[in-house]
């Protein structure tokens, strides 16, 4: 066993002493254990570990739904009601988010009309739309 110290307000250790019964140590390994658990994202010791594992699985499926659904939302903007210059931005554009400020600044564009009932849709969202655009654009590229 290794030995640590542990820096504590005065309140505290006096609190702790009149509880003399307590198994100090013990507690602050139990704490210590519970904290990394919780850190590293699950415990798996817990009695809710089967409702946590099902649930980062139906929220893994649903975001691919979304990130998919936003990839074909993209790519119909773009072939319906994206002008050239809009489309030449996303393309050009350094990065994602920049593509995506291009794709709000556009006229032809209605973020309910895109992204439904997702008042702020994720970043992943937004990615997906871009690479639908983009990915349009490209498939026509050819031909302009």
């Amino acid at each position: 066993m290794t030995t640590i110290t542990l820096d504590l307000p005065e309140e505290l250790v006096q609190r702790m002493t009149m509880a003399a019964d307590e198994d100090w140590s013990m507690i602050a390994r139990t704490a210590f254990e519970s904290h990394l658990k919780r850190s590293a994202g699950r415990d798996d010791s817990g009695p809710l570990s089967a409702a946590i594992d099902r649930l980062r699985a139906d929220k893994a499926k649903f975001d691919r739904g979304q990130t998919t659904a936003s990839f074909g939302h993209g790519y119909a903007w773009a072939r319906d009601r994206a002008g050239f210059r809009d489309l030449r931005a996303i393309v050009d554009a350094p990065d994602y988010l920049s593509a995506a400020d291009v794709v709000r600044r556009s006229k032809t564009f209605s973020q309910r009309d895109e992204f439904g009932d997702a008042a702020y849709p994720s970043d992943e969202m937004w990615e997906a739309f871009v690479d639908g655009a983009t990915a349009l654009f490209n498939d026509v590229s050819g031909e302009l």
